[in-house]
């Protein structure tokens, strides 16, 4: 009985400190959804927006504190530019058509400890200047550089993220079923004994720990989402986190601090495997082949069994 409660108490310890591990509250970029307008007249420049929120992906909001903030891009040359934060926003207007990556840093001192919050995300512009982009082409720029990315040289902590192992043939975007592969930098060495954080839209947490190689990675679960006719290939958000903590003193805006710590987030979003579409168009193309076939049958059958009528002559003579 006394192990029983004991065990008991693990239990529910181990449940807490999961608990409490998730209920951090993450801040990571988000794409501002831009307000559909039929008014006609000029068009409006390909303005990218962002936001930043903080929470959990069932819960959050925006944050408009950037003090201390700064944001870069990086374009398919490995170009990096950095942007002005100013009025709460975070916007620029990609020229090429292409891949695109965005990262966002923040810094402050509290309780002695300078934290450093990081968030990445890519960005697909699907328009662009058109001779430019052309050109892009021919010189095989507009591939998307989606992964396998190096370490930004303006960041010392970065969470990376490898080429996925994908169960299907499809490589523009995730799936459920893909093996997603992370790499954690600090100075541009790979570190080998930070963990992974994951949660998703539908609740699903887990923390991921490296193998021998440093390398995070785990299968993407199906989506519990319960799809909708107007919903069928819905996909969901999740948020991948790492943090890393550095013994070291130094003064930043006047404050001194006697610790670092680095958390990076990267959201992500991924869709159902096509694995269960094509099962079910096959399904339901032989379905189809099934019943033509029997009814093909079934009429020639009928055809066969049909008598020919015949003619009957009467001799009158």
């Amino acid at each position: 009985m006394r192990m029983f409660t004991f065990k008991l108490k693990i239990a529910v310890i181990s449940m807490c400190m999961c608990v409490s591990l998730f209920a951090q509250d993450s801040l990571w970029l988000d794409e501002s959804k831009k307000k559909s307008c039929c008014s006609g007249g000029e068009k409006a420049p390909n303005i990218k927006e962002f936001v930043i929120k903080k929470g959990t992906l069932q819960e959050n909001k925006k944050e408009h504190d950037f003090k201390n903030a700064v944001v870069y891009v990086r374009d398919m040359d490995h170009a990096v530019s950095e942007l002005n934060v100013t009025g709460g926003k975070i916007a620029f207007t990609p020229i090429h058509k292409g891949g695109y990556r965005l990262y966002f840093e923040q810094k402050s001192v509290q309780e002695g400890v300078l934290h450093v919050n990081l968030s990445s995300m890519r960005i697909h512009n699907k328009e662009g200047n058109i001779s430019q982009t052309l050109l892009k082409e021919v010189r095989g720029k507009t591939n998307d550089s989606h992964y396998d990315q190096k370490p930004l040289a303006q960041l010392p902590f970065e969470l990376v993220m490898e080429r996925p192992i994908r169960k299907h043939h499809i490589n523009c975007c995730l799936y459920s079923g893909d093996i997603a592969p992370f790499t954690v930098y600090y100075k541009g060495k790979v570190q080998k004994d930070v963990s992974l954080r994951v949660s998703m839209e539908s609740g699903w947490n887990a923390t991921i720990q490296p193998d021998d190689e440093g390398v995070l990675s785990f299968e993407i679960p199906r989506s519990t989402y319960a799809t909708t006719e107007k919903e069928k290939k819905r996909s969901e958000k999740m948020i991948v986190e790492a943090s890393y903590d550095v013994n070291e003193s130094g003064v930043y805006k006047g404050e001194a601090y006697h610790g670092v710590r680095y958390v990076m987030s990267l959201p992500l979003s991924f869709g159902a495997s096509p694995l269960e579409y094509e099962s079910q168009v096959l399904g339901f193309a032989t379905a189809i082949g099934v019943m033509l076939v029997f009814s093909l049958g079934l009429y020639y059958n009928r055809r066969r069994k049909r008598k020919t009528p015949k003619e009957i002559y009467f001799d009158e003579e």
